[in-house]
């Protein structure tokens, strides 16, 4: 309900009651003086018709720069990982900031969009060297679409301006795997820790943070099995931190062989040697599998300029860390391993993203499959 009161000056200062701020919570009141009670309550009535109606109040001074702005420090900073918002940002502030942000939050059209997707596709590099990929533009159409919905959700915008707007179609991804005989390369160039790192990725397909925050306690050396409850992530301070895995689907149990069992139990030999040398300055509070030889936690990036090092000097390119996931999966989609065992193995959370991403493996398998029929039919 609106209230008003009389100034020093004789006029009329309404008041009305908009809510809360979304994000940061503050009540919002609006203000304005008239020169007559019955302006005053006739502006009064319009702002709350305007609230109740659920538009937009002065939303000719919000633009989308405001909009990206809030919902990227309202939401994305808050929910998200730390690798999503900050490639998040660099999309916000380096793409969609500047194209469209002086625009009018309300003032947003689909052909604008549409003519952003095209110029970026032509020449949207940072560098100017050419245009970015299919991919690159829906990861660009995804921001803007949750801002978006941020914005109608919370009556900064009155409209969809992407309704009649299609993302590109996505480039299929160049999936990269190694060979046995590479694999044995690598492992031969790997020296400490790493080596151990690199066995296990290959042989489970875990993700580099999950492999970092293993710890003893989700290993069961009888029952054969690694336990994935958590892993290690860079922090928005440039540190690290132990977060819960990224989907339901990835929290999960995978069956390991005794040569991982006896990797296992080589590095815990070496961790409890560490530990007697160390005696109260080792760090043991973790319990972690991969960890610093004092016991404390490694910085994520770690193992991948491990990766990295021990790749050059078996004589790799083009290789990084998350390949060796890559041909975890295609070793045992090439051995006939069902593709939803793949999926569980992976902690994929449908079927359908092992089998679109693994792709490249069906025709090879299908290839098997129609000999194998020709072979039981024998007619």
């Amino acid at each position: 309900m609106a209230t008003y009161r009389e100034t020093e000056a004789g006029n009329y200062e309404f008041f009305v009651e908009m809510g809360k701020d979304p994000s940061t919570g503050k009540r919002v009141r609006k203000s304005k003086t008239f020169s007559r009670v019955k302006d005053g309550k006739k502006w009064a009535a319009d702002m709350e018709l305007k609230k109740k109606g659920e538009l937009i109040v002065d939303a000719k001074k919000y633009t989308i720069a405001d909009l990206l702005q809030e919902w990227y420090e309202d939401y994305a900073e808050v929910e998200l990982s730390v690798t999503t918002y900050q490639g998040y940002k660099v999309i916000i502030n380096t793409h969609l900031i500047p194209a469209l942000g002086a625009l009018r939050a309300n003032d947003l059209q689909g052909r604008h969009v549409k003519s952003y997707i095209k110029k970026k596709l032509k020449d949207g590099r940072a560098n100017g060297k050419g245009g970015l990929s299919k991919t690159t533009i829906v990861q660009h159409y995804r921001v803007l679409s949750q801002a978006l919905k941020y914005g109608r959700r919370w009556n900064i915008i009155n409209h969809d301006p992407l309704e009649f707007v299609d993302p590109p179609s996505k480039d299929d991804p160049e999936i990269k795997h190694m060979t046995k005989e590479e694999v044995k390369q690598l492992l031969d160039a790997a020296e400490g820790w790493i080596h151990d790192f690199i066995y296990l990725a290959v042989n489970t397909g875990m993700r580099r943070g999950e492999l970092m925050g293993l710890r003893w306690s989700d290993v069961e050396f009888e029952n054969k099995i690694l336990r994935v409850r958590q892993t290690l992530v860079v922090d928005q301070n440039g540190g690290s931190v132990f977060k819960k895995p990224k989907s339901k689907a990835s929290i999960r149990g995978i069956d390991i062989t005794d040569d991982v069992i006896e990797i296992l139990k080589n590095r815990k030999k070496e961790q409890n040697k560490n530990k007697l040398a160390l005696g109260p300055d080792y760090v043991d509070k973790y319990n972690l599998v991969f960890c610093k030889g004092n016991g404390d936690k490694l910085y994520p990036q770690t193992a991948t300029s491990r990766f990295k090092r021990a790749a050059k000097k078996a004589g790799f390119e083009g290789y990084n860390i998350h390949t060796l996931r890559h041909t975890h999966a295609t070793f045992m989609l090439q051995n006939n391993v069902h593709p939803r065992v793949v999926q569980e193995r992976l902690g994929h959370s449908d079927i359908s993203t092992t089998l679109n991403t693994y792709s490249h493996v069906i025709p090879s398998m299908q290839k098997e499959a129609a000999e194998k029929l020709k072979n039981f039919m024998d007619i």
